[in-house]
């Protein structure tokens, strides 16, 4: 039975006091003492990060094409529910360092910075939530490290190329958003001299057609027994419906929820997804309580 946000605190203080007792040392998880400098150098590339609450972590990864400011309605409510919110730049974005282009396995690389991350900041598991490329970064960090992860939220996911619906996808944001001045401006304050670079490096990886052969879902089928939300926008232009539907057919402890949405429901709906998430969480309270406080 799922416990009361109180009686979950007490047991996390009282985890801790009897760590105390044990090694007669002040031992507490890492994520009650979030690290206060804003940027950490993860492998080759500096780092910007933002962290704000306290409590388990979960861990914000955006798009790509977004930055931190993506998650600036949600921070505060996953810090409001008992959280450590952590977004962060990944490089080539915002105020991390720049990064001219992609390799075919970027997004291998981007898991890699995600565990790279993770080390950094002391931590040894946590929450995924991430959008589009984040939400694949995620699904493959569970596959290779399942002991680092304790659940995942997969926004918008996408684990292999989807030829025609991305053709029709990148045609529609042309036509549209990616002529709106008010969306170039919105890149600019993301990414400063940047901007122009995020755009150019993600079109130019997604429609190339070396790029076309990738398909990394043969890393579901080892993702087992971690909680899995799938959000699936009903009126997503570059994946569809069926995409979602088959990730979470792969997944032993998957859920999907269908939202009236685009690609990016964590902007489009903010209320709505900010309820959905942490409603998800919270009924996996129970992985983070196992994970930090082993009986």
């Amino acid at each position: 039975m799922m416990r009361n946000k109180t009686s979950w605190f007490r047991s996390v203080a009282k985890g801790c006091a009897g760590l105390y007792n044990q090694t007669s040392a002040i031992v507490a998880p890492s994520f009650f003492y979030p690290t206060p400098m804003p940027f950490v150098q993860l492998r080759e590339h500096r780092v910007f990060y933002q962290s704000q609450g306290q409590g388990p972590p979960v861990i914000l990864l955006h798009n790509a094409t977004g930055s931190t400011r993506d998650w600036r309605y949600l921070m505060p409510r996953l810090a409001d529910a008992g959280y450590w919110a952590i977004a962060y730049d990944r490089p080539g974005f915002g105020r991390s360092d720049p990064l001219a282009r992609w390799p075919l396995d970027y997004l291998h690389s981007d898991r890699d910075d995600l565990i790279a991350l993770m080390d950094a900041l002391g931590l040894e598991q946590a929450a995924l939530l991430g959008n589009s490329d984040g939400a694949a970064i995620s699904l493959l960090t569970a596959a290779a490290f399942p002991q680092r992860v304790i659940l995942v939220v997969a926004e918008s996911p996408h684990m292999w190329y989807e030829r025609e619906h991305l053709a029709q996808g990148f045609q529609q944001f042309q036509e549209t958003l990616g002529q709106d001045p008010r969306f170039i401006k919105a890149m600019r304050r993301a990414h400063g001299r940047q901007a122009h670079a995020v755009i150019r490096r993600w079109r130019e990886r997604w429609l190339d057609p070396a790029f076309a052969a990738w398909d990394d879902s043969a890393a579901l089928d080892r993702i087992r027994h971690i909680p899995v939300l799938v959000i699936h926008g009903r009126r997503d232009t570059f994946f569809p419906l069926s995409h979602s539907q088959k990730i979470v057919s792969r997944l032993d402890n998957a859920t999907l929820a269908v939202v009236d949405a685009g690609h990016t429901p964590h902007r489009e709906m903010p209320e709505a997804y900010a309820r959905l998430v942490i409603q998800f969480i919270d009924a996996n309270r129970d992985e983070y309580e196992h994970a930090f406080f082993p009986k």
